[in-house]
């Protein structure tokens, strides 16, 4: 059986929001307050899990487990031309469906901005090559510091959401919108842009959107 995982980091303002939401085989809304600490059982009960920083500095969401790292360690392999057409065409089709829910939420729709849209991507690349699962990445860094190393302004950065094994647009959009604080991202209409990431680790797809608000 397919494990999934898929997590969520807010900031609003200078204020920094981090939720992780790990669902059964088939997505489910979070048990409890995503405004609160709630724990899950080893067994991978539905459970999420928000934090709060007084500054955008690095969070590291509890109970964020990596994927166990699989022995031999699969040679990194260049995707070619068609299959990044065929990536690319998936990560639109993200972008579309959540301008579609933000339509419906009385919300304008967001911005494809390239900027975003590389830190999306990279960041999806970097979980799926070092096989991990997490806002902060290895080196420390958090999303606003991975938006703003692509020019992005950093005091502009407004979001992350990001999730793993889902098979295709839908049902990640579907998992992210059954989640209180990834649903709350997407539909935050202070935000204006976006950026969808897609990369893959043999056939599990790995999933980022990152949210600017200019």
């Amino acid at each position: 059986m397919l494990a999934l995982l898929l997590a969520a980091a807010l900031i609003v303002g200078l204020f920094a929001a981090v939720a992780h939401f790990a669902p059964n085989f088939s997505p489910s809304s979070a048990s409890g307050d995503p405004g609160v600490n709630v724990s899950s059982s080893a067994s991978g009960s539905p459970a999420a899990v928000a934090t709060a920083s007084g500054s955008p500095s690095p969070v590291t969401p509890s109970g964020s487990t990596p994927p166990a790292s699989p022995s031999p360690k699969p040679s990194p392999t260049k995707a070619s031309p068609t299959a990044l057409d065929k990536i690319t065409s998936v990560e639109n089709k993200v972008f579309d469906l959540v301008n579609a829910e933000r339509v419906k939420a009385g919300c304008g729709k967001l911005r494809n901005d390239s900027r975003l849209h590389k830190a999306a991507r990279s960041y999806s690349a970097l979980m799926a090559e070092k096989n991990f699962f997490s806002h902060t990445g290895p080196d420390g860094s958090s999303f606003v510091d991975r938006i703003a190393a692509t020019g992005y302004p950093r005091n502009a950065a407004g979001a992350e959401n990001i999730a793993y094994g889902y098979a295709d647009a839908a049902a990640v959009m579907k998992g992210w919108m059954n989640s209180e604080g990834h649903r709350a991202n997407i539909l935050n209409c202070d935000l204006e842009a976006i950026g969808v990431g897609l990369a893959y680790r043999k056939s599990t797809p790995y999933w980022t959107q990152d949210f600017g608000r200019q």
